[in-house]
């Protein structure tokens, strides 16, 4: 794979998905890191154990390694809500860490050293089993809230200078090794949970921002469906009253029965009259609320937005048209781009008006796929040229995309 490959590879990632992959690669790197770590300990203690003994502790540090990898990894997905927590590899990488302490204590001795600093076979066995327990713990920090790692670290720190002091250790080593074991425990569990409480609050806003938009859309829906259900139930229940009633006075042989059909006529044209008014309002928009609403939205989804120009008296039509490039601009950066900045800039120079909006955080085109306009566009590009504009969408160097409407200024629609 080449390194042009992989850079497209990542340009076309969002952003919570590229923060995904560094935290994710980042903890789980650190957890393959145990065996690596186990063989500074077995090399602190060099001549404590024999090679061969060394190299199975090792070895079996690293299968601790993997399991305890499973498990992270799952827990992860059973954090952000994606899957079921790993129990029957949680008892696995408990066994494992009972099993993989024991060994440590029959390859290494458990002696005492005989005065502090100096390190002998029970020194490296206590490093040995701080190390597996702490790699342990790490791969649960999906499921352990930080006040029960805190009491965790806390109770199992007793334990270690407890178990020296019961060994024969000078009080300074075993009071020394508990504290440094207590430290240790923290400040990597803490890096472990940090990371997936960061990663849980990336998605969730990354939700919340995808919500927001289809909100949107959701309540303009909303708002029609409600319009033309005022316009429409009541004058078709009018409709359906004085059919029944031209229908019996047909039977009856009645003349009035041509008159109710002609006013069943006339509120059926009224009605149509009313629809389509509805809908005019619907697709006639202002321009300078529009470029308000997308600040607004861009600014509440974490796009940091200007608005550079002024809205000068325009003709509806171009301010309608406008409007709605404004509108289909600030879905498209919500929809197809992680942006971080976006720039609407609003123009009049040689008797038309330019609407630019220009934005960060675009993702490359997957393999296969269209890089034309959408239907989105090339429906206000038709737009456009019905009033003798234009429309361009460029993706610029980097991640950054341009969408830019050109539209005469005394354009007045029939």
């Amino acid at each position: 794979m080449s390194v042009s490959m992989v850079s497209r590879w990542w340009v076309g990632r969002s952003a919570p998905q590229r923060f995904d992959l560094y935290t994710r690669g980042s903890l789980y790197s650190m957890i393959a890191a145990e065996p690596v770590v186990a063989l500074f300990v077995v090399s602190a203690g060099a001549g404590a154990a024999s090679p061969s003994a060394a190299v199975v502790f090792v070895a079996l540090a690293a299968a601790h390694g993997v399991v305890g990898t499973v498990v992270l990894r799952a827990g992860m997905e059973w954090y952000l809500g994606r899957g079921d927590w790993p129990y029957r590899w949680t008892v696995a990488l408990v066994v494992a860490t009972v099993c993989v302490s024991a060994l440590a204590v029959a390859v290494f001795g458990w002696e005492p050293p005989p005065a502090p600093g100096e390190i002998t076979g029970g020194v490296v066995a206590q490093l040995g089993i701080i190390v597996i327990v702490g790699f342990a713990v790490g791969a649960l920090t999906p499921r352990l809230e930080t006040s029960r790692l805190l009491m965790l670290a806390l109770g199992l720190g007793a334990v270690v200078p407890v178990a020296g002091l019961l060994s024969d250790w000078p009080p300074r080593s075993a009071v020394a090794t508990g504290l440094a074991a207590v430290l240790g425990w923290l400040a990597g569990w803490a890096a472990f949970r940090a990371s997936v409480w960061m990663l849980g609050v990336v998605w969730e806003l990354d939700r919340s921002r995808q919500v927001q938009a289809d909100l949107a859309v959701a309540e303009e829906r909303l708002r029609f469906a409600r319009d033309l259900h005022d316009i429409l139930g009541r004058n078709l229940s009018v409709i359906a009253v004085k059919s029944e009633l031209a229908a019996a006075l047909s039977r009856r042989g009645r003349d009035e029965a041509a008159e109710e059909m002609m006013a069943v006529r006339d509120i059926a044209q009224e009605s149509l009259r009313e629809v389509r008014e509805v809908v005019r309002g619907y697709r006639e928009v202002d321009l300078t609320t529009e470029l308000a609403g997308a600040r607004s939205v861009l600014r509440s989804a974490g796009v940091s937005t200007r608005v550079v120009g002024e809205v000068s008296p325009l003709p509806a039509d171009v301010q309608t048209v406008l409007g709605w490039v404004a509108r289909e601009g600030t879905t498209n950066v919500l929809r197809h781009s992680s942006a971080s900045t976006c720039v609407i800039t609003l123009a009049r120079r040689d008797g038309c008006v330019t609407l630019t909006m220009e934005n960060d955080g675009v993702r490359a085109p997957s393999d296969g796929a269209s890089s034309g306009p959408g239907s989105g566009l090339s429906g206000l590009a038709e737009r456009l040229r019905e009033l003798g504009g234009s429309l361009s969408a460029d993706r610029l160097d980097g991640d950054r995309f341009r969408l830019a409407a050109r539209v005469p200024s005394g354009v007045v629609g029939s």
